[in-house]
């Protein structure tokens, strides 16, 4: 397994002039969502990696080793020596597709000898959480499921992905991994501290969330966010919802928006009715050794060749001029030797802590690592 790193910008174009891996199958290209040229950028990838399927996915930042850029192309291109793949891209036109599109990502990708499988979402149309249930419903467990929803630059408006094509609203890209000598592994953590006490979902549907303990939980999470209230629905990135399995585990989820009319919160996972919950808020501390703990969970493969980073745009807001910290805490465990790119998201894609059960997760850094026998 080899892979070559190359990054173009606006105003100095491709930062190397010449490709050294013309045979790599596969190339993660993460874009930013004002980048106009994406025709021409296309049609020069094309050329330099004629024998390969490329991947286009914007951001609310790209990530190139401990670097964060906007508005850039990071092209990272991989070649596999003994490592068949398989990519499925589908297309979705409502929300209530989602559960189907991973149904079918599953059935199309699903062989005895499939390892992992990667995704990459359109990140506004798509429900996570329906999305990764048709996928765990018809994938065993022993195959390792990772990837992340597109982002915006935090707009929550609209994202695009492509494969071998102009990236594109409403596109969802998979790709299988296969055989014995591909080895992936994963990590994904938060840091979010909680507070207050924990409530009882008492009304909600699928992401829509209406009352807490019976009360508005959009008038009692301003009474929570006190003066910042007036900054909705900038601030909830400040302050997350976290849902407490039965297992102890944790999800959080982001709130994307309000409805002051019908008193709602639309959060970028679905929020199970009598499930419950607790508010969070940031330690920026916390949150940076989060993302050193995903890399210590994802470090069960030595030197890996590939680190493929997916954090939440959430953290990136919140840690702000601190946020390249995190990604110098994820390299200093996993090591220099590896080639790390990805992206901030508007939802990650990885399983639960201690457990093989593939989930949706916001304000996360999730790692996917990648390396091949020889």
């Amino acid at each position: 397994m080899r892979t070559e790193q190359r990054i173009w910008t606006s105003e100095n174009g491709w930062n190397v002039s010449s490709c050294n891996l013309p045979e790599a199958q596969l190339v993660l290209v993460f874009i930013g969502i004002d980048v106009e040229n994406q025709a021409q950028l296309l049609n020069e990838l094309k050329s330099a990696y004629p024998n390969s399927d490329i991947i286009f996915c914007s951001t609310a930042g790209e990530i190139a080793k401990n670097e964060i850029l906007d508005n850039s192309a990071v092209c990272t291109a991989i070649y596999f020596n003994q490592t068949p793949l398989k990519i499925h891209r589908i297309e979705i036109k409502d929300t209530d597709e989602s559960e189907k599109c991973g149904i079918e990502i599953a059935k199309t990708l699903m062989s005895d000898d499939l390892k992992g499988v990667f995704i990459i979402s359109e990140g506004t149309l798509t429900n996570g959480d329906f999305l990764i249930k048709g996928v765990n419903d018809n994938i065993p467990n022993t195959v390792l499921v990772t990837g992340g929803l597109a982002g915006d630059a935090g707009r929550f408006t609209q994202t695009f992905v492509g494969m071998n094509e102009v990236a594109r609203p409403g596109v969802i890209v998979a790709v299988g991994f296969y055989g014995n000598n591909i080895q992936m592994s994963h990590g994904s953590q938060g840091g979010w501290s909680e507070f207050g006490p924990i409530r009882t979902v008492t009304s909600s549907e699928k992401n829509v969330l209406y009352t807490l303990d019976n009360g508005s939980a959009l008038e009692l999470y301003k009474r929570y966010l006190g003066d910042r209230a007036s900054e909705l629905p900038g601030a909830a990135l400040l302050f997350p919802l976290c849902i407490i399995n039965d297992d102890g585990s944790h999800l959080v989820r982001t709130i994307l928006s309000i409805d002051e009319e019908k008193g709602s919160m639309t959060f970028a996972g679905n929020i199970p009715n009598g499930s419950r919950v607790q508010f969070m808020m940031a330690n920026f501390e916390h949150l940076i050794e989060g993302a050193e703990g995903a890399a210590e969970q994802s470090n069960e493969i030595e030197n890996p060749t590939l680190a493929i980073l997916i954090s939440c745009v959430g953290r990136r807001i919140v840690l702000g001029q601190r946020t390249e910290e995190e990604l110098d805490a994820v390299i200093e465990r996993i090591g220099d030797q590896t080639t790390y790119c990805g992206f901030y998201s508007n939802g990650e894609i990885s399983p639960l802590m201690d457990s093989a059960t593939c989930a949706l997760h916001n304000q996360t850094m999730t790692i996917t690592t990648f390396k091949e026998l020889n």
